[in-house]
């Protein structure tokens, strides 16, 4: 058993230009973070964050994952860092069901002592106290033998599902909450057909079927299905919808199940060579394609994904996607109704609450909680932010949330502003809190000087070139 640490982090505030729809900020910096995993409610209505990270900042050290709990106005509650000799391969954390107020971490990882690869789980209670530990060996690996840890999720019937690839077999795993191996299967695939399994999941509740995704060779996706013995019962190749578009392998692409006859599916997406898109698209248990949802990016803003989608209801499906250069990135989250026509768009822009947005939770109140990470910083950075849903009746045109950022606030002498990449900025102005202009800018739109003001708040009105206003409040210290 692996010693398990504690840590109380620092929790660094900063103020961020705010939309309407935002009802928290968190964020905070304290290491190196390899991920954020997933967001979790609890039952005392906090929030539970696991991220997997492999330096801790303050101790030079803290190989493992960081757990925070936080508060739904963004106050830091309680840490706990789970150390580990090895950055885990790839990490669980969910509730566990049937049990109010537990939740599993589960992860993948190698020991370089006994060349063993582990399937290794913690329980954790709402105050991130440990409940229980148990480590399970899976496979050992020579030198030409490498673990590629595929995932980890929790099924219907409470077990835990496991799949890894390891030379030319591809091995399914059901293991009990109590950590027994209760079913396993390994399976030989054909290595010209996919480079390798990417992704596992629930294909269907009733009857219990899973995929697995694999980027074919050339672009496509290809998915197998199995029962819940993890016998193969179908197969279907996600590729063209005719001769220009087509799906396109990689590390993002999953099947959300809708109900025991639709599915949807989230992938990249390709119209033709100068276009780079996400899809949102529903198809049948025939795999009939009912209908697609496009966004797509012109190069060079080609960096362009599905963070998740989660059906909320039966007529409710949010989907977020991320799109950017790599330093200039946005946060799109759309809210889509049964037949997937689009109720709503919401765009954020902020450089660093949304440098790699990973995962999204519907709360149990509708809004909806998203984790983003800070990588290669040093110290790097974690935040969330919690988006009301009180939008149905917004028109579209008007769904388009501030396009910029403005940084930082408060600012001594100097406030900048980054745009989103379809927009323009027409002209800055700067108004006293009585509504008196206190000056105008037309040139160089993307700073504007506050030397010689007194120290307090201001407005800030920005005007795009399409005629639309922005106002947001601003600090000189």
């Amino acid at each position: 058993m692996k010693k398990l640490t504690f840590i109380f982090a620092l929790l660094t505030t900063a103020t961020f230009c705010q939309a309407q729809e935002i009802v928290t900020e968190f964020w905070h910096e304290n290491g190196k973070y390899f991920n954020f995993h997933n967001i979790v409610e609890t039952s005392d209505n906090c929030l539970i964050l696991s991220c997997p990270m492999f330096e801790e900042a303050f101790s030079g050290s803290g190989i493992g994952n960081m757990f925070y709990k936080v508060s739904m106005t963004g106050e830091l509650l309680d840490s706990l860092l789970i150390a580990s000799n090895n950055v885990p391969l790839k990490t669980l954390f969910e509730p566990i069901p049937d049990m109010e107020g537990a939740f599993l971490y589960g992860r993948f990882e190698q020991e370089e002592s006994d060349s063993t690869t582990y399937i290794r789980l913690t329980f954790l209670d709402n105050n991130l106290n440990l409940m229980d530990h148990f480590e399970i060996p899976v496979e050992s690996y020579l030198d030409d033998f490498i673990i590629t840890a595929s995932d980890l999720f929790i099924d219907p019937q409470g077990d835990i599902i496991a799949s890894y690839w390891g030379s030319q077999y591809f091995n399914m795993l059901r293991i009990g909450i109590d950590g027994t191996i209760k079913h396993r299967k390994e399976m030989e695939m054909d290595s010209g057909l996919l480079l390798q399994p990417k992704h596992t999941g629930l294909f269907t509740n009733a009857p219990l079927t899973y995929y697995y995704f694999g980027k074919k060779i050339g672009g496509g996706l290809q998915a197998y299905f199995m029962d819940s013995l993890f016998h193969v019962v179908g197969d279907y190749e996600y590729y063209k919808t005719n001769n220009t578009n087509w799906f396109v392998g990689g590390m993002q692409e999953y099947i959300v199940p809708y109900n025991d006859s639709i599915h949807i599916l989230a992938s990249r997406f390709r119209q033709n060579v100068s276009h780079s898109c996400t899809a949102l698209a529903k198809l049948d248990n025939q795999f009939n394609l009912l209908k697609i949802s496009l966004f797509e990016e012109e190069y060079p803003y080609n960096s362009i994904g599905p963070i998740q989608a989660i059906v909320a209801a039966p007529d409710t499906i949010y989907y977020g996607f991320m799109t950017g250069t790599g330093c200039f990135n946005q946060l799109a989250l759309v809210c889509y109704d049964a037949d997937l026509d689009t109720r709503w768009t919401r765009y954020f822009l902020e450089p660093d609450m949304f440098h790699f947005a990973t995962c999204m939770a519907v709360l149990h109140d509708g809004k909806v909680a998203i984790g983003s990470y800070k990588y290669g910083e040093n110290p790097g950075g974690i935040s969330v932010v919690i988006i009301k849903d009180e939008l149905w009746d917004v028109p579209e045109n008007q769904a388009f949330i501030r396009p910029y950022a403005f940084y930082p606030n408060p600012a001594k002498n100097e406030l900048h502003l980054s745009y989103s990449p379809d927009v323009q900025p027409a002209r800055i102005e700067l108004y006293d809190l009585q509504g008196r202009l206190l000056q105008t800018q037309t040139q160089g739109l993307e700073s504007i000087g506050l030397e010689g003001l007194a120290v307090g708040q201001y407005l800030m009105k920005v005007t795009l070139n399409n005629g639309k206003t922005f106002t947001d409040k601003v600090v000189k210290e």
